[in-house]
């Protein structure tokens, strides 16, 4: 505050001191006029017109006029008859005393108009400079860290602000450069940067300093990206909306880097689990097919009791399923987000739910089952592995998400040239709100995901493996509570064989 105090006095000094310079070179011509030349009031007129030229164009309008107003009582005063006398005898001097102060004032009022001007020309393309030095230092932004302290002061150093402050829409946190000023309404700030008007924008002028208060909403294509505050000299309107939209730019840049980051991240994870659910079924199936022809020999060649005959039955039986797990878990490591591959061949349905719960007979165990298909029902066209697979996904979601003493529904019926599959439970049903999302990859429900344990790949995974056959996955409420997926499946035509 004391140092613009300071630049205004400054500034008028500066201003005084012309003025002062003005008054002493309009006396010494009319002194050398006068005195020392003896010339007469056309000579001198001349020399006080090119005086006030150039002071309009040296310093401005003011400091032009001060000259033209002094000149004219000069000349009046010791060139037009009476001599020594503001008083003027001849009416033709009248005449030529006014035409010289028109004269004057014209010219300086036409001399600070082109420097008016040329200032301006100056000052947009100062303007134009820092714009771009503003938009390559925005684009060093690291997305590393935040952004918020990055970009105010990118701005305050580029745009010649003295304070900046930048409002971040989604946290309403407010970043500022320089010493915080209260000048800057912050209720303001975040009502900017959480609002639509993308168009608002606030500029005051600070009376005890002459500096402007500006704050500017960040937006890039009409979505609001934060505001922006700033004290400092007056911008041109496009400025300050270009300094925005660059800033909004930044913003934008850095935000989809991170995406793309964190994308990239995810995919090498998924190709990084990918790899070690390979390696680890490997690693798994070579034991477990020792263990298995160990066990089978064992009770095949050997008497044992009752005892542990039913013993080694549960050892053969858990092997069993362990290694079906695994094989289960080698095929879902192997289908590539969206993009399973299928080998297509004629499947039965029946044998295809029959295949299924029998690879899931430990899981469903005790639980009641209704299954309903529909006679002369056609063979379907589909990828028996891949298929089953997603049958057995939708199996394990209505177990996980029901009460164990509630049935489970299997259905199949053809309409035309399409079978749908679906897989009924009565649990608690899936919120509205969740129905479309349920199928994403890694999304849980909200309700269930601190109590029942799972990854929330499994919808995803069967979806993915119905789109490749063409189909659709869906689900909905049932009235009587719980909820039913049912897929699409293309009926098999022997025509598909050639």
């Amino acid at each position: 505050m004391n140092l613009l105090n300071s630049k205004s006095m400054q500034q008028v000094g500066i201003h005084m001191l012309r003025v002062l310079v003005c008054l002493v070179l309009v006396a010494t011509i009319t002194w050398i006029a006068f005195s020392v030349l003896n010339v007469n009031a056309l000579i001198v007129g001349f020399a006080y017109v090119l005086a006030v030229l150039v002071v309009a164009a040296r310093w401005g309008l003011t400091e032009s006029f001060v000259t033209s107003v002094a000149a004219m009582l000069c000349l009046n005063y010791y060139f037009l008859p009476p001599i020594l006398s503001l008083t003027i005898a001849d009416p033709q001097n009248w005449v030529a005393l006014f035409v010289f102060m028109v004269t004057a004032i014209t010219a300086s009022q036409l001399s600070a108009s082109v420097r008016k001007r040329a200032a301006e020309a100056q000052a947009r393309r100062i303007e134009v400079e820092r714009l771009y030095q503003l938009s390559l230092s925005l684009m060093l932004i690291d997305n590393t860290i935040e952004i918020g302290p990055q970009v105010a002061a990118s701005v305050r150093t580029q745009s010649g602000f003295f304070v900046v402050a930048f409002c971040d829409r989604q946290t309403s946190e407010i970043f500022f450069a320089g010493i915080e000023d209260q000048r800057i309404e912050q209720d303001m700030l975040r009502s900017v940067a959480i609002g639509e008007a993308a168009w608002f924008v606030s500029r005051k002028v600070s009376t005890p300093t002459g500096v402007e208060v500006i704050i500017v909403p960040v937006a890039l294509g009409g979505r609001m990206l934060g505001s922006l505050g700033a004290i400092g000299p007056s911008l041109s309107e496009p400025a300050v909306q270009a300094i925005a939209n660059l800033v909004a730019t930044a913003i934008e840049h850095a935000n989809q880097q991170s995406a793309l980051g964190r994308l990239e991240v995810a995919r090498r994870n998924e190709q990084l689990r990918s790899t070690l659910l390979d390696a680890l079924a490997h690693d798994f199936l070579t034991p477990l097919t020792s263990i298995k022809s160990s066990i089978t020999t064992v009770r095949s060649e050997y008497s044992h009791d009752p005892e542990e005959d039913e013993f080694l039955a549960v050892v053969e039986e858990e092997t069993d399923r362990l290694g079906e797990m695994i094989n289960e878990t080698t095929d879902m490591a192997r289908i590539e987000p969206g993009k399973p591959q299928i080998q297509r061949r004629q499947v039965s349905v029946p044998d295809l739910i029959g295949s299924s719960l029998r690879r899931m007979k430990n899981l469903l165990d005790g639980r009641p089952l209704e299954v309903k298909i529909q006679e002369d029902i056609s063979n379907v066209d589909a990828d028996p592995d891949m298929i089953g697979l997603a049958l057995r996904q939708l199996l394990g979601n209505a177990v996980k998400y029901s009460p164990p003493e509630t049935m489970i529904g299997i259905s199949a019926s053809q309409i035309e040239d399409t079978v749908t599959i679906g897989v009924r439970d009565h649990g608690s049903g899936i919120p509205p709100d969740e129905l479309d999302a349920i199928f994403e990859r890694f999304y849980r429900g909200k309700q269930t995901q601190e109590s029942v344990a799972g990854t929330g790949m499994g919808l995803s995974i069967a979806r993915d493996i119905v789109r490749a056959h063409h189909g659709k996955l869906r689900v909905q409420n049932t009235p009587e509570g719980g909820a039913q997926f049912s897929f699409t499946l293309a009926a098999f035509h022997e025509v598909q064989l050639s």
